[in-house]
C-alpha cells in the first residue's frame, strides 16, 4: 500500500512558489504526492518532476473549476471546453510522470438543479466526456479515476453503486474508482459493505476523517470496516491523506492544524491499521 497526501494541507494554492511542499513530503517519509490541477496554468510539471527527483511518486487530480467548461452541458461548445481543460489535466499528469489521474473530474461541482431534476441525459454526456478523457490517458498509460463525493458536491455521482454505475456506462479498461471516507459518511450506511461493492475496480482512497481532519480511532469512521474491505477486494493501491487548511473553499475553520502534524500523524494511523491487516507499505 502507498500512503501519500494532497498538497491542499499546505494551502489551496500550489505553483511553483510552493514546490516547497515537495521537500516536505520526502521529509515526512510519504510515498506518492497528489497534486491539484484546478490552476493548471500555474502547474509547471518540468519543475515538479525535477524538485521530486524520483524519490516520491506523484498523481494529479481535479475538478472543474469553471461553469463555462461543464461536460454535461446540453452546450457543445461548452462540453468541448471541459474535455479540453482535462486533456490539459492529461497532458500535465503526463508530464509529471504520473500515471493517475483522479477526483470529481466527471461533472460541474455544485451544480444547482430544480427539484425532481432528471440527471439521466446529463449524466450520459459527462460519461462520454470521461470515456474521451480515458482514450486519451490510456495512450500515456494513465489510469482514471472517478470520486464519488456527497450530494452537497454534486448531483451525479455519490455513492460507490453509482460510481460503478457511472464507471459501467464510461466502459474504459483504464478507469478507477476512488474512494474518499469523508464523503462516504454522508452516503452509505455501512463502510465495509461500500468498500467490498467497490470490488476490483477500487483503486484510490482518501482517507480522512469524519470531520475531513486526521483519521484516527477517535473519528466515526469503523476504520476495521473499510480495511476489512479492503482485504476483501484486494485493495493495495494508493491511500491518500487529503486535509485542507483555511486557505481552500468552503474551509471556515481549522480542521487540521498544522500541517505536517496532520501528515504524521495520519500516516502513524494508516501505518497501525496497515500492520494490523498485514499489509506492507510501498
Amino acid at each position: 500500500m502507498k500512503l501519500g497526501i494532497h498538497t491542499h494541507a499546505w494551502g489551496g494554492h500550489f505553483g511553483g512558489d510552493t514546490l516547497y511542499i515537495i521537500d516536505r513530503c520526502k521529509q515526512l517519509g510519504m510515498d506518492f504526492i497528489e497534486f491539484p490541477l484546478m490552476e493548471i496554468d500555474a502547474f509547471d510539471p518540468v519543475a515538479v518532476k525535477a524538485r521530486l527527483e524520483g524519490a516520491i511518486e506523484p498523481t494529479c487530480s481535479t475538478i472543474i473549476p469553471d461553469p463555462h467548461w461543464d461536460i454535461g452541458s446540453e452546450d457543445p461548445a461548452c462540453r468541448q471546453l471541459g474535455i479540453d481543460f482535462l486533456k490539459g489535466c492529461i497532458d500535465k499528469t503526463r508530464d509529471v510522470g504520473a500515471t493517475v489521474f483522479s477526483g470529481m473530474c466527471y461533472c460541474l461541482p455544485s451544480k444547482q438543479v430544480p427539484p425532481g431534476y432528471d440527471p439521466r441525459a446529463e449524466r450520459s454526456r459527462c460519461a462520454a466526456a470521461v470515456k474521451e478523457i480515458a482514450r486519451y490517458a490510456a495512450q500515456f498509460g494513465i489510469t482514471v479515476g472517478i470520486e464519488p463525493a456527497s450530494r452537497f458536491s454534486n448531483h451525479l455521482v455519490n455513492t460507490t453503486g453509482q460510481g460503478l454505475d457511472f464507471l459501467a456506462e464510461v466502459d474504459e479498461p483504464n478507469t478507477i474508482l476512488h474512494l474518499d471516507s469523508f464523503h462516504m459518511c454522508y452516503e452509505e450506511r455501512d463502510f465495509y459493505k461500500a468498500v467490498v461493492a467497490a470490488g476490483d475496480k477500487l483503486g484510490y482512497f482518501h482517507m480522512c476523517g469524519n470531520d475531513r481532519g486526521r483519521p484516527g480511532y477517535d473519528d466515526i469512521i469503523d476504520w476495521d470496516g473499510v480495511f476489512h474491505g479492503f482485504l476483501q477486494v484486494g485493495f493495495n493501491g494508493y491511500l491518500g491523506f487529503e486535509g485542507f487548511d483555511t486557505t481552500c473553499k468552503y474551509i471556515y475553520r481549522d480542521i487540521i492544524g498544522n500541517p505536517d502534524d496532520f501528515a504524521r500523524q495520519s500516516m502513524a494511523f494508516a501505518d497501525e491499521m496497515l500492520k494490523k491487516y498485514g499489509y506492507t507499505r510501498g
